[in-house]
C-alpha cells in the first residue's frame, strides 16, 4: 500500500499511474493524517512539502521521480536541468533542439518540474506502447532531494545561488539536493563553473562527479561564451545574435544546451539551424503588449533574485522600468540587485510578505514606490506613472504561494488586470 500525501498536480499524476499499474494507494493531507504510517510500505509526497516534515523521520518517503522512474522500459535517454534559475529555459532550449533532431526516429517529452509532472510523461509513454524516446525533465531542489533510483543520462547545472531556505534546512542542504541529482547521472554531469566557485567562497562541500564537464565564461575554458560568441569543445560554433535570445543568462543556458548536443552527437550545423528557431518561454519576460507607448512585460516565473536580475538587465540600460516585485518569502537576498534597481528603475510596486526588503532600496536608491498586496492596485498605479518608452513590468523575484495558486495563476491575474487598462 503506497501513501500520496497531498493530491495536486503532481499527486494526482502519482494516482493515475497508480491506477495504471494496479498499485494501492491512499490519499492523506495535513488536516487527514493517516492514524500511523506504518501501514504503508513508501509514502510519496508533493515535491513541495519540506524536508523538516515529520513524513520524512519514518524513512519510508519515495519521491516522486524514484516511483515513476521504476515503470519506465529500458530504451530510453533522460536528460535532467537543474539550477536555482534558468531551469525551465534551458529545458525548452534543449527539448526544441532534441525534438527537431529525433521527432522523425523517436518521442521527444517535456517533463517535471515545467508544469507536467514526471508520473504523468511515464503514463502517457506506457499507454502508448512507446519503446525509445528522449525524456527532458527540469527538476527543483525539492524534487532531487530525495532520489535513490532516478537516473538521468546527461545532467545540467545551470547556476547556483541561494533559494528555498524556506524549505530547506540549510544552503548546504541546497547544494546537497542539488548534487544528489548529479550524483546519479551516469554519462555526463554539465556544471556552470560559477557554481563551484559558489561553493567555494560560501565555504560549502561539494563532491563533483568524475564525469564533469565544466561550462563558463571563463575563455580559458573549451567550453565557453563571451556573452556573444558560444566555444565548444574548443571550436566557436554558434553565435547569440544568430538566436532569438539576449543577455548573459541566454547565452549560458543556450552554452549548456549545445555542450549536450556535442555530447550526443548532433552535428553542429543542425545545431545552429534548430536554435534559429527557438522562441522565448511564456511567461519569462515575455511581452504581453505594446501599446499606448509603452511595453508590458510579464515575467511571472522569476521567482529568484537572479531571475530577477535578469529581468533588471533587460529592455535597455536607461532608468525606463515600472517594475512589480514581491510575494512570499524564501529567504532570498536582494540587496545586492540595489545598484540595478538605483540605474533601471523609475517606480516600483512592492506586494505581499517580501515587500519591506523592496521598500528598503526604495527608499534607500529614492525610488518612487507603493506597497500594497493587491496586484490590481499595483498595476494600475504604475500605469498612471507612464512615460513614452517605459517598460511596466511584473518580474516578481519571489513564488506566489499564499495569493495565488501558482505562477500560471499569477501570470493569469496580472494579463487579465492589463487587459482592463484605460485607452487613454
Amino acid at each position: 500500500m503506497y501513501l500520496i500525501f497531498w493530491t495536486w498536480k503532481v499527486g494526482s499524476a502519482v494516482m493515475a499511474l497508480c491506477l495504471r499499474q494496479n498499485i494501492s494507494y491512499e490519499i492523506c493531507d495535513d488536516e487527514t493524517p493517516p492514524n500511523s504510517y506504518d501501514d504503508y510500505e513508501f509514502i510519496i509526497p508533493s515535491p513541495w512539502i519540506p524536508e523538516t516534515h515529520p513524513i520524512y523521520a519514518t524513512g519510508r518517503v519515495m519521491c516522486e521521480l524514484d516511483f515513476a522512474y521504476q515503470f519506465l522500459p529500458r530504451d530510453f535517454q533522460i536528460i535532467s536541468v537543474t539550477g536555482t534559475d534558468g531551469k525551465s529555459t534551458t529545458s525548452w532550449i534543449m527539448y526544441s533542439i532534441l525534438e527537431r533532431e529525433f521527432s522523425v526516429k523517436k518521442s521527444v517529452y517535456l517533463s517535471g518540474n515545467f508544469d507536467i509532472p514526471f508520473s504523468a510523461t511515464v503514463l502517457g509513454i506506457l499507454e502508448k506502447w512507446e519503446k525509445e524516446w528522449i525524456i527532458i525533465v527540469e527538476i527543483s531542489s525539492f524534487m532531487a532531494y530525495a532520489i535513490e533510483k532516478y537516473e538521468s543520462d546527461y545532467s545540467i547545472f545551470t547556476n547556483l545561488k541561494p533559494d528555498h531556505l524556506n524549505w530547506h534546512t540549510s544552503l548546504q542542504g541546497y547544494v546537497d539536493a542539488k548534487m544528489n541529482l548529479m550524483k546519479h547521472t551516469t554519462k555526463r554531469s554539465i556544471i556552470n563553473k560559477q557554481v563551484i566557485e559558489f561553493v567555494r567562497v560560501n565555504r560549502l562541500m561539494m563532491q563533483l562527479p568524475e564525469n564533469i564537464r565544466i561550462f563558463s565564461i571563463d575563455s580559458s575554458l573549451q567550453d565557453s561564451t563571451d556573452w556573444e560568441d558560444l566555444w565548444v569543445a574548443g571550436q566557436r560554433e554558434y553565435q547569440l545574435t544568430e538566436t532569438n535570445f539576449s543577455g548573459v543568462h541566454n547565452a549560458m543556458n543556450i552554452l549548456a544546451c549545445t555542450i549536450v548536443a556535442d555530447e550526443i552527437w548532433i552535428p553542429h550545423e543542425n545545431t545552429r539551424k534548430y536554435l534559429k528557431d527557438v522562441e522565448w518561454l511564456p511567461h519569462r519576460l515575455e511581452i504581453v503588449w505594446t501599446r499606448w507607448w509603452i511595453t508590458i512585460v510579464e515575467d511571472s516565473k522569476s521567482t529568484s533574485s537572479q531571475s530577477l536580475a535578469a529581468a533588471l538587465g533587460s529592455f535597455g540600460t536607461t532608468r525606463n522600468l515600472l517594475l512589480i516585485v514581491g510575494w512570499s518569502d524564501k529567504w532570498d537576498n536582494f540587496t545586492s540587485l540595489t545598484p540595478l534597481f538605483s540605474t533601471r528603475v523609475r517606480a516600483l510596486v512592492c506586494i505581499w510578505a517580501t515587500k519591506q526588503a523592496f521598500i528598503d532600496i526604495a527608499q534607500q536608491e529614492d525610488i518612487t514606490y507603493l506597497a500594497t498586496d493587491i496586484l490590481e492596485d499595483g498595476v494600475d498605479w504604475l500605469y498612471a506613472q507612464r512615460c513614452q518608452g517605459d517598460v511596466l513590468m511584473m518580474s516578481p523575484g519571489c513564488a506566489s504561494f499564499g495569493l495565488f495558486r501558482d505562477y500560471l495563476d499569477r501570470a493569469e491575474q496580472f494579463r487579465h488586470t492589463i487587459q482592463k487598462l484605460p485607452i487613454n
